[in-house]
């Protein structure tokens, strides 16, 4: 199965040449400019980038499947909420949880987190659980049933090394492929990355390739579950 990770300013997703792929991760929130970047709140601004998001446009990055985040407006509030799209339409899988709140990542100040809910999903290309950026270093909500982790992020370019060493454990923990996508524009730039089931990254992006492609075997993930340290669990 191929796999595609993104380290990208949204602004040129769109004119990206990707080769056809089984699963697309996009980093978060990229189908809108980065709002919490400023404390000063505008619910005009997020209800109008809400709308805005070209969702009719997911079949062009030609995945079978394509995950990611969306701003979204639900009974007046507004949340972070991943997606999983398919050829079978659009389904929202997991509200944000953990909401950092500082210069540039105002989150818990533009919108709510949503319920402790870390659940898995079945897709076309494997059993999946989404970890939206910040949620990745809660380590006691892993996946312990999933073949891949996802992790769309949106995270500055010097933590890079501390992101990537929380990816690689964040896969260990979860015997599964950890796959991030970043933001890459403005104060952002951290790479995307593709991590095989014991820790060792696979494919990542950097300032010149804005694209980690990999050909994975989701038995590896599937064993990985019977071995140290994943067996020691009591779940």
């Amino acid at each position: 199965m191929r796999v595609a990770t993104l380290g990208v300013d949204c602004a040129e997703i769109w004119n990206l040449e990707l080769p056809p792929v089984d699963l697309l991760v996009l980093p978060e929130l990229a189908l809108t400019p980065w709002l919490c970047a400023t404390r000063d709140v505008d619910p005009v601004a997020w209800e109008q980038a809400a709308r805005d998001q070209p969702l009719e446009r997911l079949p062009e990055f030609g995945a079978q499947v394509v995950i990611g985040t969306l701003a979204t407006v639900a009974d007046g509030r507004r949340y972070n909420d991943a997606f999983c799209w398919t050829a079978d339409g659009l389904t929202l899988v997991h509200r944000k949880t953990f909401l950092p709140d500082e210069p540039g990542f105002w989150e818990a100040t533009w919108y709510e987190r949503g319920p402790v809910e870390f659940c898995a999903f079945d897709t076309p290309v494997g059993r999946i659980g989404v970890s939206i950026c910040t949620e990745m270093w809660f380590s006691q909500h892993r996946y312990p049933d999933v073949d891949i982790v996802v992790v769309p992020r949106a995270t500055p370019d010097e933590t890079t090394a501390k992101w990537l060493a929380g990816g690689c454990t964040h896969a260990v923990t979860s015997g599964a492929f950890c796959l991030s996508s970043n933001r890459a524009e403005t104060f952002m730039g951290g790479a995307g990355w593709i991590i095989d089931p014991d820790g060792v990254p696979l494919a990542v992006t950097t300032p010149q390739d804005s694209l980690a492609i990999a050909d994975i075997d989701l038995q590896e993930a599937r064993t990985a579950k019977q071995s140290y340290p994943r067996y020691v669990s009591t779940d």
